[in-house]
């Protein structure tokens, strides 16, 4: 089999995958599932996705954070009615991301404990680093999904806010009270 029919193949298989799976699927696991390199997995998501972006598709291909996913392009869905709170989570979440709980609370201004329990039920909002004791919390891929991004990157203004000097001593002044409450909390226990 030549090298382009190969890529070919690569390329039609990652296709029926996603299509099928329905989910963000690593790039590592595609790579498993067909027995070839991850490299060779990269190229045939990045050849995938430019065939749809360039054609008349319903559909396109999403790839953050090493997982790709297949979905229905943005003028076909709809994000749905998010309360104002919850979109000024997924705001920040999405420049700044990922944030600790406290330090959206901080950047907030409020508990977002039932905001960030809300945002998970709909698949917009998932923790990292979970074996942590405080999980950190990023945006999925079913938002930038419904976004129609395929990178947080491309958000409007995204690398203004990104270093954005407020959002930084906000998220920092959140670190200096985590660590003095924790500081407290180990006198008490002497």
């Amino acid at each position: 089999m030549s090298s382009s029919s190969k890529s070919a193949s690569i390329i039609a298989q990652v296709e029926s995958i996603l299509f099928a799976a329905g989910k963000p699927l690593s790039l590592k696991k595609l790579a498993d599932i067909l027995k070839v390199t991850v490299g060779d997995v990269e190229a045939a998501v990045t050849e995938l996705e430019k065939k749809l972006r360039d054609g008349e598709h319903g559909l396109e291909i999403i790839l953050h954070q090493g997982e790709a996913v297949m979905a229905t392009r943005p003028e076909h869905s709809e994000l749905g009615d998010l309360t104002r709170p919850q979109l000024e989570a997924l705001s920040v979440l999405a420049y700044r991301g990922p944030l600790a709980k406290s330090e959206l609370e901080q950047v907030r201004g409020v508990n977002c404990s039932l905001i960030l329990r809300n945002l998970m039920i709909r698949g917009l909002v998932e923790p990292v680093n979970s074996e942590a004791s405080l999980p950190r919390y990023q945006v999925t891929v079913d938002f930038l999904r419904y976004l129609g991004l395929s990178s947080v990157k491309e958000l409007p203004e995204y690398e203004n806010f990104v270093k954005d000097d407020n959002l930084n001593q906000a998220i920092a002044a959140s670190e200096a009270n985590k660590d003095a409450t924790e500081q407290t909390q180990s006198a008490l226990a002497l």
